[in-house]
């Protein structure tokens, strides 16, 4: 839980201020989004509309999503793993690996969305192929040392996804 802030940030102000964080930010954000180039799609829960019960579940196919957003990101894709659910090895599955990557905070806040528990996310890792993968942390907590830039404040948020299977979800 936060408060509203009763005082500027001052700390690192002799060194790095407001206006040395935006150029940060912009300078950055030019980075990842006009080079890198990156792209993910976010669909997102419509938690307003969508019919749950009692735990706040929803039945297969009664999900409503909100209009699908198309973010400007730094993607790392882990390594598949290869389980095996029996002792000689013949019962093998090859899991993809989960998706992380890192989105601006001035970049959701132009995109007037944000990134929840259980929203969905694609990564197209072909032309013609889409992997999905829903979100299993929301990054929200930003303003650890990695998060933000010289201890300034959060300037972006890095979200963990784990691979769904298609009959979960396979797209819009």
């Amino acid at each position: 839980m936060s408060r509203p802030n009763i005082v500027p940030i001052t700390r690192t102000s002799k060194f790095f201020s407001g206006r040395d964080f935006d150029l940060e930010i912009r300078m950055s954000r030019e980075f990842v989004e006009g080079d890198g180039h990156f792209k993910v799609i976010l669909y997102r829960v419509d938690r307003d509309i969508t019919p749950t019960d009692i735990y706040n579940e929803a039945r297969s196919g009664e999900v409503v999503y909100k209009t699908p957003v198309e973010l400007s990101v730094m993607p790392l894709i882990a390594e598949p793993e290869n389980k095996t659910f029996n002792g000689n090895g013949t019962l093998r599955d090859l899991q993809d690996g989960n998706l992380s990557f890192s989105v601006y905070n001035a970049h959701l806040k132009e995109l007037e969305v944000e990134i929840s528990y259980g929203d969905y996310i694609g990564y197209p890792v072909t032309e013609t192929e889409v992997r999905y993968y829903s979100v299993v942390n929301d990054g929200i907590k930003n303003y650890d040392n990695k998060h933000t830039i010289y201890g300034y404040k959060g300037a972006y948020r890095t979200i963990v996804c784990a691979p769904v299977d298609y009959s979960e979800f396979e797209g819009l």
